[in-house]
């Protein structure tokens, strides 16, 4: 079996359309203005005067017409939000329009004699004892539908019956305020709720109508009986002040429709009430209730016309607005367009400008992959780099400084390491040694803030790496070079908190391989050892000739004496090694002095001179070995015993 509801969002309807105070103060307004007037007309509502028979069949008509527009209103709330208290409040306006029409029909003198217009009064038979003073002449009325009581019947069931329909829309919302019924589940309701309406009505048309004569006397030669004052009327008054003071308890006027729902009880309330104070039809307070009724069924409807004014205004506007954003949409896209034609035409022109420049150039993303890339990588490194691959696996093989630049690219990438400008040197295919520079560039916006990518770019600095920062003679890097790399690791060091070593080497022999063998033969001597410092040192760090037959060595970075005693041991072992050049048997040795940044200086210059005066302290020492400093007497040496002199 099918649930008959759901719950789920509440719709946008005028149920739900909060009230603004603008729209509850006028209301207010609305109301206090029928509630002066009709109670204002209270010393003058039991003067009787004449009757005008177009004057209710014109209201009952307006009220009707009014009544089922606003059936219709609350009809299309209710299908937008399937809620059941709204399909009760169209069934309330709908039964008081059926028993407006059953009222209207059975008014007695609804057709005068003399056809409709201004006439006499006429009360009409009734039980009792005959007409009253003045009335002898009166002429009989005519009925269309019952007799002389179904009309007061009629009234007061009509007027309870709107009272009713709010108390159980209250109810109903209180008690099912968020079920929704499903679209098959409203449709019978529906038609359960019109067919309820008009079984109601039918019946109490049936009673008042057919049987008329044996129902007790509501109305006695045109004046109300104390059952119909007592009995009726203030029970209908009394039903109808508690349903105003319940719904504005419950509401307090919070949502357009509760506002002017509020107005329409005020309204029933001040109808039974005049109406009883006049006493009599066609009294004054018997004209100003139906002025009150006519506005109990007319309110609720102009409310809510008054609002989907506003909204019709409002969506208006907004269409207005929707109108001139599409206008000035069209026109931001077709130069937008434009836009993108003319980057897209400045883009190709940077791309050919990129392809064509002489230097390496990759643009990577935050991840470190390649995203755009020139030619000239090929042709520079010998290899392809892809869109998609990670540029810092592509640079592992190339040298920095200071170990891979694939692992300084990992360590930017990873927010480790500053953009940075870094010298290279790369082995191509056969063994060619090539040096290029590599700098990163991040892309960011010109506020600094939104962050597009990474450029590196290589450039081939092969030829002036080797005049300015090599020997000619050694292919060694030079003084400079080695002076510039000194302050780039005293730098690194300080920031990382590591230290690093340096060796001062001189050749022990070297003058007289000049003088006896010649200064070519000693030329020679210091190609053989600058390829032996090369292949035996260029793992550890950088090594450099000085001046003559002085080299300095860089160590990347010191671990205790023991490393550097190693080190200085087996340079010195691959020195003595070197009896023949060139088929001529020479004998030379080296003598090293070491100094430890920052145990021994933070000074670039004094580290060097330092080391430099450790160098001499092994040549006091008998040469062939190695000293380090102590700035104390400069005076702390070792020697390892296997090491002579020479």
């Amino acid at each position: 079996m099918k649930k008959p509801a759901s719950s789920g969002t509440l719709a946008y309807t005028l149920f739900t359309l909060e009230s603004n105070p603008s729209q509850r103060r006028f209301a207010f307004i609305v109301g206090a203005i029928i509630a002066l007037a009709s109670l204002a007309s209270l010393p003058f509502a039991h003067i009787t005067v004449p009757n005008n028979n177009a004057f209710l069949s014109a209201l009952c008509s307006a009220v009707i017409c009014f009544e089922l527009i606003t059936v219709f209103v609350l009809y299309s709330q209710f299908k937008v939000s399937r809620s059941p208290s709204i399909l009760i409040l169209a069934g309330g306006y709908f039964y008081s329009a059926c028993m407006t029409i059953l009222y209207l029909f059975s008014f007695p003198g609804i057709i005068p004699p003399d056809g409709f217009g201004p006439g006499p009064i006429m009360q009409g038979p009734g039980p009792g004892p005959g007409p009253g003073p003045g009335m002898e002449h009166s002429p009989e009325p005519k009925f269309l539908m019952g007799g002389n009581q179904s009309a007061e019947y009629i009234y007061s069931l009509w007027h309870l019956g709107f009272p009713i329909a709010i108390l159980l829309h209250i109810v109903t919302e209180v008690k099912y305020k968020q079920v929704r019924l499903r679209d098959e589940t409203a449709r019978l309701m529906t038609i359960l709720t019109g067919a309820a309406v008009l079984a109601v009505v039918a019946g109490i048309g049936y009673v008042s109508l057919a049987l008329h004569d044996k129902l007790p006397v509501l109305m006695d030669h045109g004046r109300i009986t104390p059952l119909a004052m007592y009995g009726f009327g203030l029970t209908t008054l009394i039903i109808s002040l508690l349903a105003l003071a319940l719904y504005y308890y419950m509401t307090k006027g919070s949502t357009v429709t509760s506002s002017w729902l509020c107005v329409a009880l005020l309204a029933t309330v001040l109808d039974v009430g005049i109406n009883m104070s006049g006493g009599n039809r066609f009294s004054i307070g018997w004209y100003v209730s139906k002025l009150d009724t006519f506005i109990c069924a007319n309110i609720v409807l102009a409310g809510m016309i008054y609002e989907f004014t506003k909204m019709y205004y409002k969506m208006t506007e907004l269409y207005t607005q929707v109108t001139d954003s599409e206008s000035r949409y069209k026109s931001l896209f077709a130069k937008s367009r434009l836009g993108e034609q003319t980057i897209a035409e400045q883009n190709k022109i940077i791309e050919r400008m990129l392809e064509s420049s002489h230097e390496s150039i990759a643009m990577c993303d935050s991840d470190g992959r390649v995203v755009f890339v020139n030619r000239r990588f090929k042709t520079m490194f010998g290899r392809e780099l892809s869109v998609g691959q990670s540029l810092a696996i592509y640079c592992k093989e190339m040298r920095a400084d200071y170990g891979s630049l694939g692992d300084q690219i990992k360590q930017y990438f990873e927010q480790r390491l500053q953009p940075f400008r870094e010298r290279v040197a790369f082995h191509k295919e056969g063994g060619e040694l090539r040096h290029y520079e590599c700098y990163v560039s991040p892309i960011i916006s010109k506020d600094g803030g939104l962050l597009h990518g990474h450029l590196f770019t290589f450039g081939d600095r092969t030829d002036e790496e080797r005049k300015a920062h090599y020997d000619d003679l050694t292919g060694l890097p030079n003084r400079r070079y080695i002076n510039e790399r000194l302050r780039i690791a005293m730098r690194r060091a300080s920031e990382a908190g590591t230290s690093f070593a340096v060796f001062f080497m001189d050749l022990d022999g070297f003058k007289r391989v000049n003088d006896t063998l010649g200064h070519e033969m000693g030329d020679r001597l210091l190609q053989e050892v600058g390829a032996l410092l090369k292949t035996g040192m260029g793992g550890y760090g950088t090594c450099a000739r000085w001046a003559g037959d002085e080299f300095v060595i860089l160590v990347d970075e010191a671990v205790g004496d023991i490393r550097q005693e190693e080190l200085a041991f087996d340079l010195i072992g691959a020195i003595r090694q070197l009896d023949i050049v060139d088929g001529n048997r020479i004998q030379i040795s080296a003598s090293i002095g070491i100094a430890i940044y920052p145990d021994d200086a933070m000074d670039a210059t004094k580290l060097l001179q330092y080391a430099d005066q450790a160098m001499y302290e092994a040549k006091t020492i008998g040469r062939g070995t190695f000293c380090f400093y102590n700035d104390a007497a400069a005076s702390s040496k070792k020697q390892h015993p296997e090491v002579g002199t020479s």
